[in-house]
C-alpha cells in the first residue's frame, strides 16, 4: 500500500497459491475465545504443524515502523500462553489498523487478520475447509454470516466490496 491514511485491505488477493477456497469469519482476533483455539491445533497438528507464524503486513498497517511485528507460537502453547504472546504486540496508544498473516510450514493454509474490514480471511486447499468450517463454524464460504456486516463496512465504497467478492469468491446473493 502507499498510501496508508486511506488503507483498505483487502481486497486485494493475499494468498499465493491461486487454487485456494475461501472462507470468511469475523475479525478481531485469530480465535474467538479458548475452545476454538484448541479446536485450531487439534486441526494444525492434524495436519502436521508443530508451530504457526504470525506476521504484520506492514504495507498495510497504519504504522511509522518499518519493522514488523512477528512471532511463532507452538502448537503445544495452551490458550493463555497464546494471548501472552499476541499480546505482547499491542499498539502503546490509539486506534490503528493492523493486518496479519497467520501460516504455517505446510503451504495448503493460512489465515489473514483484517482490521479494514474487520474479518479473517481462510485461504486452504479444498481437502481442509471442511476442516477449517469445523474449527470457525464457518457455513458454506461464510460470506452469508457476515454479508450485513461487510455492506456497512464497505457502505461509502460499492466497487471495493465488488472487487473483494470477486477476489475471493464468495457467495453473493443480490
Amino acid at each position: 500500500m502507499t498510501d496508508k491514511q486511506n488503507v483498505v485491505c483487502p481486497p486485494d488477493q493475499v494468498f499465493a497459491k491461486p487454487d485456494f477456497e475461501f472462507l470468511l469469519t469475523i475479525g478481531g482476533d485469530l480465535v474467538t475465545d479458548e475452545n476454538e483455539y484448541e479446536k485450531l491445533r487439534i486441526l494444525l497438528r492434524a495436519i502436521g504443524e508443530t508451530e504457526f507464524y504470525i506476521l504484520e503486513n506492514i504495507g498495510a498497517t497504519i504504522t511509522d515502523r518499518n519493522i514488523p511485528f512477528q512471532t511463532t507460537i507452538s502448537i503445544d502453547e495452551d490458550y493463555n500462553k497464546f494471548q501472552q504472546i499476541v499480546k505482547s504486540f499491542d499498539p502503546p496508544f490509539g486506534w490503528t489498523a493492523n493486518h496479519y498473516f497467520v501460516f504455517g510450514k505446510n503451504d495448503n493454509w493460512g489465515i489473514y487478520i483484517c482490521e479494514y474490514p474487520t474479518i479473517n480471511i481462510i485461504g486452504c486447499d479444498k481437502e481442509l475447509s471442511d476442516r477449517f468450517r469445523q474449527v470457525f463454524s464457518i457455513v458454506k464460504d461464510g460470506y452469508g454470516g457476515l454479508e450485513e456486516f461487510l455492506n456497512q463496512e464497505f457502505q461509502s465504497k460499492p466497487d471495493i466490496k465488488s472487487q473483494f467478492i470477486k477476489e475471493y469468491r464468495l457467495e453473493y446473493k443480490t
